[in-house]
């Protein structure tokens, strides 16, 4: 095959000059039919009259057309990729390189119009609608690796983002996510577009139709925005919060960082999206103004709605609640009852009877549990024996001057049950007024060798008493009833120092 400037060269001498065939073949030292070729056409390619024999591919063919169609059949998500291809058919005896079978493939793909990439339709962007996803992270806590979830929020015409984390993406984060979001955005956007998410979406129907969540269409009533959501494995149809959460893996969680808790997450995260509202611009304007211009059509934000998910659980012989794999104490008095647990995102509330008995902060993980002393302590003043082994106080991690007047009292009374419900009774004062201040009471009281419930209580009523400031006369009064100029004497103890000579000398 000659070189694209001796193809130029011939066609030039033919059509320019008018040399014959001869005469350029014999000037250029090639074959007639080669000048022949360059003649007949204007672009010199290498054209294959009949296709390279592939014995290989060739014993495979059917084998290899197969195996693509039956690829493709299959859901995105379980499709192979044509290294894992070939590395099956090589288990079956194929000896052809990678090239070879990869050529092979996608000759059958194009035969069977299969296209690898899918073509997209540019959007403009609408004011008030926002697009809201979650993604998964991992942190390090304690030194150990930890997976959480963050809820991304974006504004599609301002280009405004929201970002928080949480333990969880289930039905109580989701709608504390979105009404954090609506609070920051200064109203609510009157489309709100969604993944398949399981707590909104009950069942996917044809088309777009959709069986939702009750608590998602309560949430939604209360909030009157219009859900729409995507269609299965189409995460592009949400293509700016897709990108948020790539931003924010990429840019706010690598490498992994240290987890102090969610609220300091948090604030730090609600900085950077206001941070990056004030400075980002979009066609000569920062998101900011964009954002302020955005406003006037959102839906109003009213009160936040209750970001709860309900319950029922029965209180074991230990005082606890069971809830997702954790325990949860409550007062004696509701052993073997049915309560109603609410869950909020970082609290969970009992409730018996419409009345709330018990608060904890919610638990994440397994097998773990949150014990009030105060809940046992009622218990234990029956149960005197059982204090001294009781995991609940052991977990309490009192001041040592506690302990050390409990032993002391016993002591005292002479009496180890006598003493320890004694005891009980000044460890009940602590949820009124303090575990530092009665500890405080207990250190003076023990420097007097003063060890008796009534002596706390009277040392307690005496710093109250003390506390309440009794206010001044007014001058005007002073003035009317001439006490401003009144003056006594201080009494002395001469009298009684009399007295007692008197004594001495009968």
């Amino acid at each position: 095959m000659i070189e694209m400037v001796q193809y130029n060269y011939i066609r030039y001498l033919y059509y320019n000059k008018g040399m014959s065939i001869r005469a350029i073949a014999k000037l250029c030292d090639v074959h007639r039919k080669t000048v022949n070729r360059a003649l007949l056409s204007a672009d010199q390619r290498y054209c294959l009259k009949s296709p390279k024999p592939k014995p290989v591919n060739g014993n495979y063919q059917d084998r290899i057309v197969y195996l693509v169609k039956e690829n493709w059949e299959r859901a995105k998500k379980d499709q192979c990729t044509k290294q894992r291809l070939y590395a099956l058919i090589k288990e079956e005896g194929y000896t052809g390189s990678y090239e070879a079978f990869t050529w092979q493939v996608r000759q059958i793909e194009e035969e069977q119009n299969h296209t690898t990439k899918e073509a997209f339709v540019k959007l403009l962007p609408f004011r008030s609608h926002l697009q809201v996803d979650f993604g998964e992270i991992e942190v390090m806590d304690q030194g150990v690796p930890r997976k959480i979830f963050f809820f991304c929020a974006k504004l599609c015409w301002s280009k405004v983002e929201f970002v928080r984390v949480y333990p969880r993406s289930s039905s109580e984060f989701l709608f504390d996510g979105l009404v954090q979001a609506f609070s920051f955005f200064g109203g609510v956007p009157k489309v709100v577009l969604f993944d398949n998410l399981s707590p909104a979406v009950k069942r996917i129907l044809p088309e777009r139709e959709r069986i939702l969540q009750e608590s998602f269409l309560r949430f939604q009533s209360f909030y009157c925005f219009e859900s729409i959501f995507c269609a299965p494995g189409k995460g592009n149809e949400k293509g700016m919060v897709e990108n948020l959460v790539r931003y924010i893996k990429n840019n706010y969680f690598r490498p992994k960082p240290v987890f102090h808790g969610f609220p300091s997450m948090n604030d730090w995260l609600l900085k950077q999206c206001e941070n990056r509202r004030n400075t980002n611009k979009l066609n000569g304007k920062n998101w900011g103004e964009l954002w302020l211009e955005e406003q006037p059509v959102f839906l109003s934000f009213r009160d936040h709605y209750e970001c709860v998910r309900c319950q029922e659980a029965k209180v074991d012989t230990y005082q606890l609640v069971h809830v997702e794999s954790n325990r949860y104490s409550v007062p004696t008095s509701y052993v073997g009852k049915r309560v109603q647990v609410k869950l909020f995102p970082f609290q969970i509330q009992v409730i018996s009877q419409h009345q709330l008995i018990a608060t904890h902060d919610r638990l994440f993980g397994k097998d773990h549990e949150t014990l009030n002393p105060y809940h046992y302590l009622s218990l234990l003043e029956k149960k005197a024996r059982a204090y001294a082994e009781a995991k609940v106080i052991h977990d309490w991690h009192l001041p040592n001057i506690y302990e050390t007047y409990h032993q002391r009292l016993q002591g005292y009374v002479r009496s180890k049950s006598k003493g320890t419900r004694e005891f009980i009774a000044i460890l009940r004062l602590t949820e009124r007024y303090g575990v530092k201040e009665v500890g405080c009471i207990l250190q003076f009281l023990a420097s007097q060798n003063r060890y008796s419930y009534e002596d706390v209580m009277s040392h307690l009523r005496f710093q109250q008493e003390k506390r309440e400031e009794i206010p001044g006369l007014s001058e005007s009064i002073l003035a009317v009833n001439s006490l401003s100029t009144y003056t006594w004497n201080k009494p002395t103890l001469a009298p009684y120092a009399q007295c007692l000579e008197k004594e001495e000398e009968g």
